[in-house]
């Protein structure tokens, strides 16, 4: 594994799926890691495993509320992932966070934004805010003569966690596409390990990019089949109106907003080539998400 060790990296969101990952990651690689959580006795012992931990990683506690503690330990990192889960309150907070770190000296940041980012002006709930956040972090590393690469997710494999209900009460998975639709997802790991790759390569490689990532792209049928695997039982695909996607999700206690996104955002493309060019591998697929995860579902 190449080491990184003249990086200094600060991560926010770091206890999160894939914030976990990026840490983990970049302590492997040997590269100084600080993160910003609201306890830090939970994430040391979230951490506490984790290669290289007790010499390479940093715990500042703090939260969105009162940036104090970000501002005073900020200097000196020179790279600043970024993965901001409230997406109501999203392009406020990033705004604030970049204003100090490129202030404090950050050359590049890795936002993690959506791939609804590229839908049309305010047509989707979860694009238009990471949208006005794109735009406000690109407008402050052009002030400061910094960087900001924008990775732009699809779907995640785990959105189907959403939905786990109709797997366990209606044998089906269920969607409002027609069965023989493709929609596009990518892997939480995938989108980890590109930015791991991006936190620790040269910052002139990637400059000020957007990288879309969409990884497999599967039709409701062939998702039906996977999870009839690990279930051992028959699985169909139920194609639903989008209202009642929408009721489904929101029993399963996601935000309204989130679920019309769901029911309403075309998510059709084919899969991009980033994942491939960047991280060297093909891209993690759907059916092999579902084995590995098995205990999500059963």
């Amino acid at each position: 594994m190449p080491s990184s060790t003249s990086e200094k990296v600060y991560v926010i969101g770091a206890t999160g799926n894939i914030g976990i990952k990026v840490v983990n990651s970049l302590l492997a690689r040997e590269v100084s890691t600080t993160i910003y959580v609201r306890d830090v006795e939970k994430s040391r012992a979230l951490f506490a495993s984790s290669t290289n931990a007790s010499t390479h990683l940093t715990f500042v506690q703090g939260d969105y509320a009162d940036l104090s503690a970000f501002k005073s330990s900020i200097a000196g990192h020179n790279r600043l992932f970024l993965l901001v889960a409230d997406v109501e309150n999203m392009p406020t907070i990033k705004q604030d966070l970049g204003t100090i770190a490129y202030s404090a000296g950050v050359k590049q940041i890795v936002d993690l934004s959506s791939r609804f980012a590229l839908l049309d002006w305010r047509t989707s709930f979860i694009g238009e805010s990471h949208r006005l956040a794109e735009e406000r972090l690109y407008q402050l590393a052009l002030q400061h003569g910094g960087t900001v690469v924008s990775l732009r997710p699809s779907r995640f494999f785990t959105n189907h966690t959403w939905t786990k209900g109709a797997l366990t009460h209606l044998n089906a998975v269920v969607d409002c596409h027609p069965s023989d639709l493709k929609v596009e997802y990518i892997s939480i790991d995938d989108i980890a390990d590109v930015a791991t790759v991006v936190l620790t390569d040269p910052i002139e490689k990637h400059q000020s990019r957007a990288y879309t990532l969409i990884g497999d792209s599967v039709d409701g049928v062939t998702r039906a089949s996977y999870f009839g695997q690990i279930l051992n039982k028959p699985i169909v695909y139920k194609q639903v109106s989008p209202q009642e996607l929408v009721d489904t999700m929101v029993k399963s206690d996601s935000p309204w907003p989130l679920a019309y996104d769901m029911a309403t955002v075309d998510t059709t493309r084919a899969p991009t080539d980033a994942v491939p060019i960047l991280l060297g591998r093909p891209y993690e697929t759907l059916e092999s998400w579902v084995l590995k995860n098995k205990e999500l579902f059963v």
